[in-house]
């Protein structure tokens, strides 16, 4: 075989992974990441097979054309890298022991790497496409490379909350830099762990608000309240209303949606400490409906915060606070800090976030 065959060959092997490696969330994780190993190493070789690019890349007349073509293999060479190193910090299996700045989000890097791979791909590929195809055949690989770009941008993020699981170290993820926070503080959270009866073998997806610590089921909220708990040394409780909500999400969003149509403030288990001692409540939640559960307005309503401060944080699919915060004010008279929205997918990433969001608030609070 010659090296022009090879080459092709190589291109094929290497499109063909690339699309696999992006529907990571569906495979093992070992595999995952033993694929994206494989995968470097070839656009090594692809790279050295293909150095004459990069002797002329500067010769010659630099049209348009050239000059888009330079730009995306760029930002596709970057984007691996950013690959790479990201995929390294994240890693299980291959670089378990490999220690990487915890400060850094790096699964949000991973993913947005692998967007912004997938669109210079695409246009790479178009540049190329005549070698292999001609006529009518290279107008319709552009316009599936122009869609696939396109889909890669707005589908992967949604693929990525749904379908990838998420296991987690909780005694690793939830240490980190501490805070002075003044005054008597507890973190109150509301997570569907602990309102649902999940079965031992429930998938652990952000999309869903649930994680893995080994067996240990853990909810989103639970878990950033955990690290509020690291962070400031507070008291910690969680709402649980009377009576449980279904384990299927789709489900109780609909009772979600009902429960803010109608009117319904569920029926609390009445296992919340007093709050009336505390001067700070940090106060965790889902947004439900773009707006703050109904289970959390029933604790509020039904308790007299008033000269109290209440901190938001509300994990989200995308909606950032909604009008979480205008429900918070409507339901108490207590005063209500600035609010620290979290990515779903960005939770276990964000412990220094929230030490440094803590940090502004006391500062604030101190000041005033």
């Amino acid at each position: 075989m010659n090296n022009a065959s090879l080459k092709k060959w190589l291109d094929v092997v290497l499109l063909i992974m690339f699309f696999f490696l992006t529907g990571g969330m569906f495979f093992p994780t070992p595999l995952h990441e033993v694929s994206g190993c494989i995968f470097i190493l070839l656009v090594i070789v692809h790279n050295v097979f293909n150095k004459g690019f990069y002797r002329g890349i500067f010769k010659g007349d630099y049209l348009f054309r050239k000059k888009l073509n330079a730009v995306c293999i760029l930002l596709f060479a970057v984007s691996i890298t950013a690959l790479m190193v990201s995929g390294i910090a994240i890693s299980q299996t291959v670089f378990p022991d490999v220690d990487i700045s915890n400060d850094i989000n790096w699964r949000s890097i991973h993913l947005s790497a692998a967007i912004c791979s997938l669109v210079a791909l695409f246009i790479h590929i178009l540049f190329h496409a005549k070698r292999y195809v001609k006529g009518k055949v290279f107008y319709v690989a552009s316009v599936i490379a122009f869609v696939g770009a396109v889909a890669g941008i707005f589908i992967m993020p949604y693929l990525d909350r749904w379908y990838h699981q998420v296991y987690v170290n909780r005694e690793k993820i939830v240490q980190g830099e501490q805070v002075t926070f003044h005054g008597k503080t507890i973190a109150v959270y509301f997570s569907r762990v602990g309102n649902t009866n999940f079965s031992p073998d429930v998938d652990a997806v952000s999309g869903a608000s649930v994680m893995k610590d080994g067996d240990d089921i853990i909810g989103n909220t639970q878990m950033l309240a955990y690290m509020v708990q690291n962070v400031t040394g507070c008291d910690i409780a969680s709402i649980h209303t009377e009576k449980p909500y279904p384990k299927d999400y789709g489900e109780t969003t609909k009772i979600a949606g009902t429960e803010r149509k109608e009117g319904v403030y569920p029926k609390l288990i009445n296992d919340l400490p007093s709050l009336a001692k505390y001067d700070t409540i940090i106060l965790i939640y889902p947004l439900w409906w773009h707006t703050l559960p109904m289970a959390v307005e029933s604790v509020l309503r039904e308790n007299n915060l008033e000269g109290k401060t209440i901190v938001p944080i509300v994990t989200h699919g995308g909606g950032g606070t909604g009008e979480s915060i205008d429900a918070i004010k409507s339901s108490t008279k207590a005063k209500v800090s600035d609010c620290l929205p979290v990515y779903s997918s960005d939770i276990p990433a964000s412990r220094q976030t929230i030490s440094d969001f803590l940090k502004r608030v006391d500062e604030i609070q101190t000041r005033f």
